[in-house]
């Protein structure tokens, strides 16, 4: 577990999200993966939300599940869903994951977003999950609440 923080710390650094902005209105919110459909996953994501922008940037590290794959052709292979009750995908993260290591797995990127979802999140992140999905399990294999 070790390893994976300093990984992802690296990468936040290298990526920018772990600096300081200009913007109050700005939001990073750091989001521990646990399972809920693979009995041993983990994980954590780290994501900037800037209404201002449009701009939606996170990193993501996830261990011990199948690699992670699209749910659905198109879509990434991992979202910002919500708002709770509803489980439908709030922000598309159009992710691609890359191998890190033994059943480790990495992705980041930034992607526009619309301005009411993002608004939303910031409102009330605690409706609000990320999800990792994979072939094994489509509807996520780990996930965690933004709030």
């Amino acid at each position: 577990m070790k390893r994976v923080v300093v990984v992802l710390a690296m990468v936040l650094t290298a990526f920018g999200i772990a600096t300081p902005t200009a913007s109050a209105e700005v939001q990073v919110l750091t989001v521990k993966l646990a399972p809920s459909g693979d009995p041993d996953g983990s994980g954590v994501a780290v994501v900037r939300l800037d209404p201002e922008r449009d701009l939606v940037c996170y990193v993501a590290v996830v261990r011990d599940i199948s690699a992670p794959t699209e749910p659905a052709p198109g879509v990434g292979a991992a979202h910002i869903h919500g708002p709770l009750p509803a489980t439908g995908i709030a922000i598309d993260l159009d992710s691609v994951f890359r191998t890190a290591g033994t059943s480790t797995y990495i992705a980041k990127d930034c992607v526009g977003a619309d301005s009411g979802a993002i608004d939303a999140v910031l409102a009330h992140p605690e409706l609000f999950y990320f999800n990792v999905h994979n072939a094994e399990y489509p509807a996520g294999a780990v996930q965690g609440s933004l709030g």
